[in-house]
């Protein structure tokens, strides 16, 4: 009996192990396209007003990490955590991470420490590992990032990243996929 158990796991292991690069890709389309669909359903809010802590319950405002949560949520199915840093925690625990914004792919998340000037300088000599998180956004690619930080704003917009604040404050990004 056992000798038939080991040579049926040896065989199960061998159809994975076979299997595996042809799902491998597959998921890696999959998740490219379902990051997609995040974006298309995070750009139909564009315009949709910021309010600091916003109701979860509906989509006439939105906070970052409210607006990020309802991407994901149209998109997905997926209910994120409700607020920036547990979503932080939420990728960490879920994906690799990485502290360079250029690294990251569309849909990725991006997480941001407060905010400190406009200058490169303001940030200068800051351990960002340490930075409590502060805000979210879903990166489009080509240095760009979709999400909402205050009213003067107007609402869910579109942010170049490059020589800009929101490059001093990136802490790390990663998929929430």
């Amino acid at each position: 009996m056992k000798k038939l158990m080991i040579a049926a796991t040896v065989t199960a292991m061998s159809m994975i192990a076979v299997v595996t690069p042809t799902l491998g890709t597959t998921a890696h389309a999959a998740s490219a396209a379902t990051k997609q669909s995040v974006i298309n359903a995070g750009m139909k809010y564009m315009g949709t007003p910021y309010e600091n802590g916003s109701s979860r319950s509906n989509t006439s405002t939105f906070d970052c990490s409210d607006f990020v949560r309802q991407a994901f949520l149209d998109a997905t199915g997926v209910k994120l955590p409700a607020d920036s840093r547990s979503q932080a925690t939420y990728v960490k625990n879920r994906s690799g991470t990485t502290t360079k914004w250029s690294n990251l792919k569309p849909g990725d998340l991006m997480f941001f420490m407060s905010y400190k000037g406009t200058s490169k300088s303001a940030y200068a000599g800051i351990n960002k590992s340490t930075q409590r998180i502060t805000h979210v956004g879903i990166y489009l690619g080509n240095g760009k990032v979709l999400h909402t930080y205050s009213k003067e704003s107007g609402g869910v917009t579109i942010s170049s990243i490059a020589g800009k604040h929101w490059e001093y404050r990136f802490v790390f990004g990663g998929s929430a996929i």
